[in-house]
């Protein structure tokens, strides 16, 4: 009993709930906010013009940001026009950077070292705030993590397969916020 409460099992499991309780309790609870109304207005009017190339925010083209982050909240917007589908993509994200930072930290030092820096990272206040906004920012920190974890984890593999993986990577997360995924 012991060990199902405390052990190392246990532990990665207290994470994942709290990951999702932090991340996911109450996501579409409160009314788009200042800079999630822009996310909302080029995201709804990608459905209104039924054009997902040209971004447009209130009536005039928007190429301030790339087209992917918009794509990812157009996924869960089309499923249901509210607040929680196109805060959910940030989420998913902060999710998934909790993994990368606790497979960094495994991979580095050890498994507890892995878990300590995942709890930080969970518990930093604006990490949950972000994660739990409609933006592309959290798409560029988890497309960062995922890159510096391959190559952590692929360092001595010099193959065609394990750079194209890299770069892919890199391309994907400059393709959510701008180059600044690649510069970073």
């Amino acid at each position: 009993m012991f060990e199902y409460l405390w052990g190392k099992k246990a532990q990665a499991r207290y994470l994942i709930i709290a990951t999702i309780l932090l991340l996911g309790f109450m996501l579409g609870a409160r009314e788009l906010w200042t800079m999630e109304a822009r996310w909302a207005d080029i995201v709804m009017n990608f459905f209104y013009r039924d054009d997902f190339l040209h971004p447009y925010l209130n009536g005039e083209a928007y190429y301030d940001k790339p087209l992917l982050s918009y794509w990812f909240m157009s996924v869960f917007y089309y499923f249901s026009h509210s607040a929680f589908a196109l805060r959910l993509p940030s989420a998913i994200a902060a999710g998934v950077s909790v993994w990368a930072i606790f497979r960094l930290g495994e991979k580095l030092y050890s498994r507890e070292a892995g878990l300590i820096s995942a709890w930080m990272l969970l518990t930093t206040f604006y990490f949950l705030f972000f994660g739990r906004v409609a933006s592309a920012d959290m798409l560029n920190l988890c497309g960062t993590l995922l890159a510096v974890l391959w190559y952590v984890k692929k360092e001595t593999q010099t193959t065609f397969v394990t750079y194209f993986v890299f770069f892919l990577i890199i391309a994907l997360t400059s393709l959510c916020k701008g180059l600044l995924g690649a510069v970073l």
